[in-house]
């Protein structure tokens, strides 16, 4: 797996939240901390309602 073209050495963590199920704009994300090969740590999701991926840095 890779972040920002950096490969992830570690998943540390991951975690699923789903919430406002019951609006027009539910959330559902399914979350990842990782350390990545840099040794940076970052906190990855993927949308799962829009299905893109997005990245947090400084985890």
């Amino acid at each position: 797996m890779r972040v920002n073209r950096l490969q992830v050495e570690v998943v540390r963590e991951e975690w699923r939240v789903v919430d406002r199920w019951w609006t027009e704009e539910p959330v559902s994300r399914r979350y990842f901390e990782v350390v990545l090969q840099s040794g940076e740590n970052a906190v990855v999701f993927r949308d799962e309602e829009k299905a893109c991926w997005f990245t947090q840095r400084g985890a």
